[in-house]
């Protein structure tokens, strides 16, 4: 029976690509209409954010089984090389805050009321909302699910790293919206240094990645 059991550094390193997502600048705006569109059928509260949070797994689980999946038709060391290079141009690319891909307006209003169902398909918009939004970082932890070789770990990689997103989202979205929504001309003190700790952050695991020192 294959394992597929991840390693403490792969459990951390999803999480914490999941919680810098989390705090992506162009997402957190949006954290007050989504968390009001969770709660907008309040009878129906508990059923809606179970069907969100397996919305929003199955999102980037899905996305995770594709890169585990690719990475296995690949020869190992190619790999590494390859995903270690790429999460540095990743750590480049969030330096210079560019996303690979333009959000596009995705009309949640239509899950606003529902159970279980509605549920899901938020989550699943939201998912949608938040892949260009964290597009560095999600390619990164994508490269790094590639390294992994089958698609149970790649997927089981980003259903970590969706915890990262959905728990923080689903506790303390509310608060950290009202906290870095203040109008400021300049950009704020925390998204500076958000930037500069995960660029340093993904250029450190690619170089890991490059030497062999992780994720093979």
């Amino acid at each position: 029976m294959m394992a597929i059991t991840l390693t403490q550094v792969d459990v951390w390193t999803a999480l914490a690509h999941g919680f810098i997502s989390f705090l992506s600048p162009c997402a957190l705006p949006l954290l007050p209409s989504f968390l009001a569109l969770l709660f907008y059928d309040k009878k129906a509260a508990f059923l809606r954010i179970i069907g969100f949070f397996l919305g929003l797994s199955a999102t980037f689980a899905s996305l995770g089984a594709l890169s585990g999946t690719l990475g296995g038709f690949f020869d190992k060391n190619l790999l590494r090389y390859a995903a270690g290079t790429l999460v540095i141009i990743m750590s480049v690319l969030f330096l210079l805050q560019i996303q690979l891909f333009r959000p596009k307006a995705i009309k949640l209003n239509r899950f606003k009321a529902g159970g279980i169902f509605s549920g899901i398909g938020l989550g699943l918009g939201v998912g949608l909302v938040w892949i260009p939004c964290a597009s560095p970082v999600l390619a990164s932890i994508l490269a790094i699910a590639a390294t992994r070789g089958t698609a149970l770990r790649g997927a089981l990689l980003l259903f970590i790293y969706s915890l990262g997103i959905s728990v923080p989202f689903l506790t303390i979205g509310g608060v950290v919206s009202k906290l870095f929504s203040k109008v400021s001309f300049k950009t704020p003190l925390w998204e500076r240094v958000l930037k500069y700790a995960t660029s340093a952050l993904l250029l450190v695991l690619g170089l890991l990645i490059l030497t062999g020192k992780a994720f093979v």
